[in-house]
């Protein structure tokens, strides 16, 4: 075994969560001694989420983002569509792969330590923490956990399946299509819908998606994908399978991979639980772990969505466990009624009370009145 290395603060796991909040650390703090630790994440990986208009996104994000959009669709049960438009807000497609080699290059660059194999284990020390890969060993006076958790079965996840495609001709998708209600259904204890990205005139994602505490075979959402193209693209138009993505994300109670070390990421609550939607929750935490490290604070797993917004994702989950067809129903009462700024707002846990408000007085009431009861 070789020389162990010595950190001030280690990072384990090298996915986004962990790529970033090292890179932070390291960048606020250059004198300081970063570890990271973990195999490098090649999986292809699309996240989507909004951004104000007005704040200033980092270059290395910046240039990760392939498209941005101030529009976005809805399609109910029947095949009516619904556009909100936004103000404030747009909606953007960010290449995850492209966006961790880049912050593979910037690590590199600041002469962060990486190792690049799996971490076997942890232990507390007197002084911090020791852990152990399978050719090093190092210590360190902090430590942050950014691995991904187990998802116990009872907790409901959003599990989706993406296939974009090439199409010969312009498939004529000029927006996102955030939900699409007309899908081939594959979950029965669950909501199902189809989400559409245009990545060009010419490139689009197709993702089949569950909302269900029930893991379905990817060949049922290979089939909701294979007849949502036979319904909404032109006959004529020509296609090629250009790449798969698939996950599971937890909407509930998570199972760190080890409950004592501080977290950041899904592992620390980063998901919305009513959406899956992390981005938002993970850039918080960075933010709340850099200034406690800055201020030669111990670094501990952060809340980062308000106390409003845990309690109505509560209700949310139980309406979605007992009565799936009033979430649709809600979905498609925002979709009519709210501006996109509101929506975008809501889901992402920004400006207060105010979209809450808004959402509460434009839902179907009595299922969550009864929700609120149980609660």
């Amino acid at each position: 075994m070789s020389t162990t290395l010595k950190a001030d603060v280690a990072i384990i796991g090298a996915g986004i969560a962990g790529l970033s909040l090292a890179t932070r650390l390291k960048q606020e703090n250059p004198s300081a001694h970063v570890t990271l630790v973990g195999p490098e994440d090649l999986r292809p990986q699309r996240i989507s989420t909004w951004i104000e208009s007005n704040n200033t996104v980092p270059a290395f994000v910046k240039s990760c983002i392939d498209k941005q959009w101030d529009a976005w669709r809805f399609r109910d049960k029947f095949g009516n569509v619904y556009t909100q438009h936004a103000d404030t807000t747009y909606y953007a497609a960010i290449d995850g792969k492209r966006l961790k080699e880049q912050l593979e290059e910037h690590a590199t660059l600041l002469g962060i330590q990486r190792i690049k194999e799996r971490c076997d284990s942890v232990k507390h020390t007197s002084t911090g923490y020791q852990f152990i890969c399978k050719d090093q060993r190092a210590v360190s006076t902090q430590l942050v956990d950014t691995r991904p958790p187990a998802i116990p079965s009872t907790t409901i996840k959003q599990q989706f399946v993406g296939r974009i495609i090439r199409c010969d001709n312009p498939h004529e998708h000029t927006m996102p299509q955030l939900m699409d209600f007309t899908a081939r259904p594959i979950a029965n204890d669950g909501l199902t819908f189809v989400y559409t990205l245009p990545l060009s005139e010419h490139d689009l994602l197709i993702e089949a998606t569950t909302f269900s505490p029930t893991l379905y075979p990817q060949a049922d959402y290979e089939a909701c994908i294979g007849q949502w193209i036979e319904n909404h693209l032109a006959p004529n138009n020509a296609w090629k399978h250009i790449e798969t993505e698939s996950g599971i994300l937890p909407m509930g109670p998570v199972a760190p991979a080890d409950g004592t070390l501080a977290r950041c990421g899904i592992a620390g609550g980063s998901s919305r639980a009513s959406t899956g939607y992390a981005w938002h929750g993970t850039q918080r935490q960075i933010t709340q772990l850099a200034k406690a490290f800055a201020l030669g604070a111990d670094l501990t797993t952060e809340q980062v969505y308000s106390y409003r917004a845990r309690f109505m994702d509560t209700l949310f989950l139980r309406v979605l466990q007992q009565q799936p067809e009033a979430i649709y129903q809600l979905f498609m009462v925002m979709a009519k009624r709210l501006p996109g700024d509101t929506l975008a707002h809501f889901l992402c846990d920004e400006d207060g009370w105010r979209p809450c408000l808004r959402t509460i007085l434009t839902a179907p009431k009595w299922p969550f009145i009864r929700a609120l009861w149980q609660a």
